[in-house]
């Protein structure tokens, strides 16, 4: 049985002793795929624990209000300007779109009853707020989901390094 590769000393290769050939030719799909799905997987993972350090919400909660008050919003983050004209504020609960339980479910692929117990739960508590055209996060939530400045700068940082560490393995933005 051999212990693997040697250098040259006869040592263990280490990563960074092993020859620089990765570096020099252009990833394939499947090469360029994996780099961004588990680089993608770190920032999201990252991105959610900060968010659940300072929520007395579980996971599941937390990602259903997370999910609500995107689509919520999507008809101005899917507007370049609109996004520019609302970055300076809290969007008000009359900005917001309502989202009906069903599609709720369907997009996150939870049953529905599930998320109706959930969601009854998160508008009790005043995170939710149930109108005639869907179910929105409000605004001014007690938790400040979707609303903290500071959360936003965390997110802002670890997005600007999810891009310099996909730059580093080779991913460029053409």
């Amino acid at each position: 049985m051999t212990a693997g590769p040697t250098d040259d000393d006869g040592g263990m290769e280490t990563p960074d002793r092993q020859d620089d050939a990765w570096q020099s030719g252009p990833l394939n799909e499947s090469e360029r795929a994996k780099i961004i799905a588990r680089q993608t997987w770190r920032f999201m993972l990252t991105i959610l624990g900060e968010g659940l350090k300072t929520t007395p919400l579980d996971p599941i909660d937390h990602m259903l209000a997370l999910a609500i008050g995107t689509a919520n919003l999507s008809h101005i983050d899917s507007s370049p300007e609109a996004t520019r004209r609302n970055a300076g504020h809290i969007e008000p609960d009359e900005m917001r779109r309502g989202i009906s339980r069903g599609a709720i479910a369907r997009t996150l692929s939870m049953p529905a009853e599930t998320v109706r117990r959930r969601l009854n739960a998160l508008i009790e508590n005043k995170i939710l707020i149930e109108r005639e055209d869907g179910i929105i996060l409000a605004a001014d939530n007690p938790l400040g989901i979707g609303s903290r400045q500071d959360l936003w700068q965390v997110h802002a940082r670890q997005f600007e390094r999810l891009l310099r560490e996909l730059r580093l393995r080779g991913i460029s933005f053409d």
